[in-house]
């Protein structure tokens, strides 16, 4: 039974090394990111991509949030203002002496264009230049830890139905019970399977956010780095960038019912469809969760 048993339980264990091994493997060049930008600190524009949000358990990687907190800072260094519309100008004459990319970007930016809502900047062609030079900021990290508990609990109950089976089929009575019947295996796997199952749920969620010492690090530097903000200028930015204008929105489809019936000119069969139109006009944000995960998925 000793045998048994060693072996079953070895399995259990090879395959969670196994597993480990392939995330340590998989995370090599993002543990060695994180070692970088921890002792060389890390900048709030870069720390707002990875939170997505001011407030905790949101998705990470969110362009949008880096948007707005590359935006609060130059209002916060009086190289920009946001009206009560949420238009983000430059005050006249200022010439700005940012030296961060991001935030020269911006300014330039902003002064061509005459100002512009964080919307905007996020959707609008005119400032594409901005957002590719936003995105050059985003952490190399993928967003979930990846699908590890799950391979996992899978090899606890084979492990545990395994081994109670294979006892069952060598005459094995159970360890520590009176009864010298094999029988006993049929509901002793159970508890068996419960053990196994507690160590296999070490493993995070699939899709939980991974580095959470990375993750309270950012939120500290954001958090430093806005400390000085007044809270009017957080609301005017932060509820103008996640609204769509009026103007913006796509409007309904033209029905064929709707259309003239008498004597349709090619025109009408031609006329370009303004909702296409509008959507071909926005830019995509690429701020969303990665496709695949922080163990580096296939």
């Amino acid at each position: 039974m000793a045998w048994i048993a060693t072996g079953w339980l070895l399995a259990f264990a090879g395959v969670n090394a196994a597993l480990y091994a392939t995330w340590w493997r998989r995370t090599r060049d993002e543990r060695t990111f994180l070692k970088d930008v921890l002792a060389a600190g890390v900048d709030p524009i870069q720390a707002a991509w990875w939170l997505g949000a001011s407030r905790d358990n949101a998705s990470p990687q969110q362009q949008g949030y880096a948007a707005q907190v590359a935006v609060r800072l130059l209002i916060l260094a009086g190289d920009a203002e946001v009206d009560e519309a949420g238009r983000i100008t430059v005050p006249r004459g200022r010439l700005g002496t940012q030296k961060d990319p991001v935030r020269a970007v911006l300014v330039t930016t902003l002064r061509r264009h005459k100002g512009a809502t964080v919307y905007e900047l996020l959707e609008d062609s005119r400032f594409a230049r901005f957002r590719k030079v936003l995105r050059s900021r985003r952490p190399p990290l993928r967003s979930e830890f990846g699908a590890y508990r799950t391979p996992s609990l899978t090899t606890a109950l084979v492990a545990a139905f395994g081994l109670s089976l294979h006892a069952m089929i060598t005459r094995s009575p159970v360890p520590g019970l009176p009864s010298r019947d094999p029988g006993m295996w049929t509901t002793a796997w159970i508890p068996l399977w419960a053990v196994l199952a507690a160590l296999a749920a070490v493993w995070p969620v699939s899709t939980s956010r991974p580095w959470p010492r990375f993750t309270r690090h950012c939120r500290a530097v954001v958090s430093r780095a806005l400390a000085d903000e007044d809270g009017h200028t957080r609301r005017r930015v932060s509820v103008v960038s996640s609204s769509t204008p009026p103007d913006r929105r796509i409007p309904p489809r033209t029905t064929r019912s709707s259309r003239p019936a008498d004597n349709p000119s090619r025109s009408d069969r031609t006329a370009p469809r303004h909702d296409l139109d509008d959507a071909a006009d926005s830019d995509t944000c690429d701020g969303g969760s990665d496709s695949g995960d922080l163990s580096g998925g296939d």
